[in-house]
């Protein structure tokens, strides 16, 4: 155990499951304060309850949600006095042909996966910059960087998260805060399953075909992007704003 960041505290949103509760706990063993949210709150107590030594407190929030944002970064605020890390991990997903996915589709995932970031990120830098540092971590996508067929809502939103992330990083760059995006590709979390049931397929018949895929011949584990956040939210990446980090076992190289 490093305590690579001892000393400072976090948010991460959507925590409960998947990557954010990878983060979550990776940031807790190495030292940090820090408050997941999600609507679950059953998946956020679990979170909690894994963590060492109390290091992670549950809040609900709803990110597509500006008072339920407040109310949250108030009691984070009266908990810790301000962060030292925000990630952005909150989204949704939606898949299906582009002439049959209705404008309601897109708003909503643009609702969470894009305007959420710009919430969450707005209640929390202020404290940021009066200090002077800190950092913004984006959990955005490979779907962020390429095209690819039956997920236009999808991928339109991760490229807006993209590209929120290369603006924020380059208007904050004077200040000390810096702001990245880490674009993970098929990484084994409940949002697979969720694609499983959308395109009538069998969860684990799909990670065999999506490990196919990849030159390293298989799937994402969490916590392999948990360590690149845990670097993100790290002193020794204060050199590093405005970069996009693809995660993909080798699908994608750019």
């Amino acid at each position: 155990m490093t305590q690579r960041l001892e000393g400072k505290s976090a948010v991460i949103t959507g925590g409960g499951r998947g990557i954010g509760k990878a983060i979550a706990l990776a940031y807790a063993r190495e030292g940090a304060r820090c408050v997941v949210t999600s609507r679950r709150f059953e998946d956020l107590e679990q979170t909690a309850a894994e963590a060492p030594d109390g290091l992670v407190t549950a809040v609900a929030c709803d990110v597509s949600d500006d008072s339920s944002v407040k109310e949250m970064a108030d009691r984070v605020h009266e908990m810790f006095g301000g962060v030292d890390i925000v990630v952005n991990n909150a989204g949704i997903h939606a898949a299906g042909r582009f002439m049959d996915i209705e404008p309601e589709t897109y708003s909503r995932l643009y609702e969470v996966n894009v305007v959420g970031i710009v919430r969450i990120s707005q209640a929390f830098l202020p404290g940021m910059l009066e200090r002077g540092r800190g950092s913004v971590v984006n959990i955005a996508s490979t779907a962020g960087l390429f095209e690819s067929p039956g997920q236009a809502p999808y991928n339109a939103s991760k490229h807006g998260a993209v590209g929120l992330t290369r603006c924020m990083a380059l208007e904050l760059a004077a200040t000390g805060v810096t702001c990245n995006a880490i674009c993970p590709g098929f990484v084994d979390t409940p949002m697979l399953d969720g694609f499983a049931d959308l395109v009538g397929a069998e969860s684990e018949e799909l990670r065999a075909q999506l490990a196919q895929r990849t030159p390293m011949g298989r799937i994402l584990d969490p916590s392999e992007i948990a360590d690149l956040a845990v670097y993100l939210g790290s002193d020794e990446s204060s050199g590093m704003t405005g970069q996009t980090m693809a995660i993909s076992n080798g699908m994608r190289m750019s």
